[in-house]
């Protein structure tokens, strides 16, 4: 089969040499090809007369094949760079002087009445890093260099776009009778005409730009053509109340879930007004999955003078704070720029009505509060941080200090010393994912390490339960550790059921049909918006939206014939909400863009 030939490849590092000076580069044109025989055999051009490779024009036959040395160039080399091209014993070195930088080689080689074309580079730089290794060898030992592409000999003319390589290295691994339909080194031939408009010495980049998207548009339609149909329809979110004139929203937080299973709070971030007034602005919304709809919540009526701010919900009593930045429209008119006001607003009903909490508004202002994490329906611990001359040394650092909260008042207080050498805030804001209430919790540690003595005692702030209360207490340590790491323990198999297979430790599907299995370069995520593969299934289909890659990979009978789409549903999406109904037809939403997305794949008879 041809794709056990097609591609093999060996990604090299565009790379410089590892002790070259920082900043440089090694810009060496590389052309390094394998190929074979219709047998999977490697073609030698030096014995067999039947083979021409043609280099812009210039021809060569056995026995007269070029066989230049194509060793790496010298670190800090600046100018009279190569072009290096290797298809198997055929090895040939030419100044790149003389050609136009935006314009690559062509190279022909013809066998009978049959030619490829190649006018790609296939890399960048003529070495590797001294530290990899390639074949148990170390790149600095003299040895043949592994190839970019591995290809068959098949007449046409070729252009592989950037995701070609990927598209093969990590392409999922069937076995039995499990096989991909349209993986096939055909699809990545282009017209003559798009060919060679690609080639045009002269042309304007812009065009040129134009025109490679053109040619990657036509190699996705190649994979598609005859194997299935792909239907898109876009639904644009409707904005009940925009914040006009603002412009070019997006959704920036998480969608946080109600008691309405269809609606979700958080804020939508809108770019710069058509005045230049603001670089941005923040608005508190909710999103009617259901209609597809979102409405914001406006504090004042005048959008120029306010910008919402965090968001805190309290999960234990379901009351959810919102930071609100103020302007005085008059003041600033009479006396110049005022900074805004930071209030701090509350809603009993998860988002629908706000009232200002004058308590929790007088608390962040007071204590200059950053952050604040819920204990129970009563407790809340929050840090602020002020700049302070150090005790010992002629700088200033920055002190935190952690503050108790019960019902929105400060009722204790403690603070990292001003002497230490190093300090970790584990209250940061960006660990609030790993944040859990338990009975002793560690805030933040610091230490006196000025001399590198690892082995200076270490010392941490620790919340714990007491009786219906909370207290602090410092602690001195000796190996102080994050409290978000740890090892987890894995079974040595991890099985999960799904429809049409069986899924072995996140990574190998094995079907239900007796059909084979196939193994996964990736792990299928747990959530859509987790890096990986996510797997969603109706009936005997099977969808696989390989984030990390970017490519979707799916079955229509139970999972023994598969495809490939060589494109994300959506670029730069996390899935939200997705789900597949009764007609097949996937759908989600698009939080950075503001629409719902629908695609249908059909297998094509």
């Amino acid at each position: 089969m041809l794709h056990r030939y097609f591609l093999f490849f060996t990604f090299f590092i565009l790379s410089t040499i590892a002790k070259a000076q920082p900043g440089w580069r090694d810009f060496t044109t590389r052309y390094y090809y394998t190929i074979l025989d219709c047998e999977g055999n490697e073609i030698s051009f030096v014995k067999n007369k039947a083979y021409r490779i043609v280099i812009d024009s210039v021809s060569y036959r056995s026995p007269a094949i070029p066989n230049d040395s194509l060793e790496p160039v010298k670190p800090y080399q600046r100018e009279g760079f190569d072009n290096y091209i290797r298809i198997n014993d055929f090895s040939l070195r030419i100044p790149q002087g003389k050609y136009n930088s935006y314009v690559p080689l062509e190279i022909k080689i013809i066998h009978q009445k049959d030619t490829m074309y190649l006018n790609q580079t296939t890399g960048i730089g003529s070495g590797i890093s001294e530290r990899l290794q390639i074949y148990g060898q170390n790149a600095n030992e003299k040895s043949k260099p592994a190839s970019d592409y591995t290809l068959q000999f098949i007449g046409g003319r070729y252009y592989f776009p950037n995701w070609a390589k990927t598209v093969w290295n990590n392409k999922p691994e069937p076995t039995g009778k499990v096989a991909f339909a349209n993986l096939d080194q055909r699809h990545f031939r282009i017209p003559k005409v798009l060919y060679d408009s690609l080639a045009l010495r002269k042309a304007d980049y812009r065009i040129r730009d134009q025109l490679t998207k053109r040619a990657d548009d036509y190699v996705v339609q190649n994979f598609k053509r005859g194997y299935f149909l792909l239907n898109k329809r876009i639904e644009p979110t409707k904005f009940h109340n925009p914040a006009l004139p603002f412009k070019e929203p997006y959704w920036d937080d998480a969608l946080n879930p109600t008691s309405d299973k269809d609606v979700f709070f958080g804020r939508i971030r809108y770019s710069k007004d058509s005045l230049n007034e603001s670089n941005w602005k923040y608005v508190f919304s909710l999103y009617d999955k259901r209609e597809n709809s979102i409405r914001h919540w406006f504090p004042v009526n005048d959008i120029h003078l306010f910008s919402s701010g965090y968001l805190y919900k309290n999960p234990f009593n379901g009351i959810v704070y919102q930071e609100v930045w103020r302007m005085d429209k008059q003041q600033t008119a009479e006396k110049g720029y005022i900074p805004p006001t930071r209030h701090v607003y509350q809603s009993d009903d998860e988002g629908q009505t706000w009232k200002e909490s004058l308590e929790m508004t007088q608390t962040f202002a007071k204590y200059d509060l950053e952050h604040i994490e819920f204990l129970d329906s009563d407790f809340a611990v929050g840090y602020g941080r002020k700049e302070v001359q150090h005790k010992t040394r002629k700088y200033t650092i920055k002190r935190v200090t952690y503050y108790l909260l019960k019902n929105e008042k400060v009722v204790d207080s403690i603070q990292i010393t001003n002497d230490f050498y190093e300090a970790i805030n584990y209250l940061e804001r960006h660990n609030h994912s790993w944040f859990a209430v338990n009975d002793a919790m560690v805030l933040g540690t610091w230490n006196y390490n000025f001399s590198g003595d690892s082995e200076r005692p270490h010392f941490q702030i620790v919340l714990f339960r007491y009786q219906n209360s909370w207290e602090f207490k410092v602690e001195e340590i000796q190996d102080p550790r994050s409290p978000f790491s740890g090892s987890v323990k894995r079974d040595e198999d991890i099985f999960i059921g799904y429809h049409n297979f069986l899924l072995i430790n996140k990574k190998e599907l094995r079907f239900k049909n007796n059909s084979g299995s196939l193994r996964l370069q990736n792990q299928v995520a747990d959530h859509p918006w987790n890096s990986g593969v996510v797997v969603l299934e109706k009936e005997d289909q099977i969808y696989l939206l390989d984030n990390h890659n970017g490519f979707t990979y799916f079955s229509f009978d139970g999972g023994r014939t598969w495809y490939i789409y060589p494109k994300p549903l959506e670029q730069r999406s996390d899935y939200q909400f997705l789900e597949i109904d009764d007609q097949g037809i996937i759908s989600f939403f698009n939080p950075s863009k503001l629409y719902k997305a629908f695609y249908q794949f059909i297998p094509e008879s």
